[in-house]
């Protein structure tokens, strides 16, 4: 069984029955977090430029936007994921070499469960597919001393995640993940072929996966 077939029998097996009480309780935790978060974002200047491009050209949707509206699962997913990001404040996983922010997964994995009309326990189960995906490659799969971002992971982590909410089995998971991962993990700028570590103002490319899960074609 290879790497991806082994990801995606885990992600197909996982319930929510097998979270511990103390699982669920710091799950919840996190998504207040999160939202606390994305609501102190909503005045950002790149939250208000993404705000007016989807007021102008999709503000119509079956997607909850963070701050009132609606969107296409998408831009969903993009808008209310640059919130969470935005001010830097959401929770992190310090591994070996590597340091990841997987509440990064909640924005596209809470729009393909609004889409898919999924419950609050389907929702948590695939969160946390997302956190252990991503915070277990982060201990076994470092990037950062090789100039990738924890976005790698993250690729895999949110493709993971709204896998299971969108209820995928096996057999339809093993293609998706890898390809969609791998064109996650490309940031399309001359001579870049991933996500770049440095400074840039206002970038913050987990949003951008987000949106991303959701382009399975």
């Amino acid at each position: 069984m290879s790497c991806v077939e082994n990801l995606a029998a885990f992600v197909c097996r996982a319930s929510y029955e097998d979270l511990s009480e103390t699982a669920r309780e710091q799950l919840k935790i996190r998504i207040l977090d999160s939202l606390a978060c994305a609501a102190g974002a909503l005045e950002g200047e790149p939250v208000q430029i993404l705000r007016q491009q989807i007021n102008e050209f999709e503000s119509q949707g079956k997607c909850t936007l963070i701050g009132g509206g609606t969107a296409a699962p998408d831009s969903a997913a993009f808008y209310n994921g640059a919130l969470v990001r935005y001010l830097d404040f959401n929770d992190a996983y310090l591994a070996k070499g590597e340091t990841c922010h997987p509440s990064d997964n909640l924005a596209g994995i809470l729009a393909a469960a609004e889409y898919a009309d999924r419950t609050g326990r389907d929702l948590m189960t695939a969160l946390a597919v997302a956190y252990q995906v991503q915070c277990r490659l982060s201990d076994v799969a470092p990037v950062r001393d090789k100039g990738f971002d924890h976005t790698t992971q993250g690729s895999y982590s949110v493709s993971a995640g709204v896998s299971k909410v969108l209820g995928l089995d096996e057999s339809r998971q093993p293609t998706p993940l890898p390809s969609l991962a791998r064109r996650l993990t490309r940031f399309e700028s001359p001579g870049r072929d991933s996500f770049p570590i440095g400074k840039a103002s206002h970038f913050r490319t987990q949003p951008h996966v987000a949106r991303g899960s959701f382009s399975w074609r």
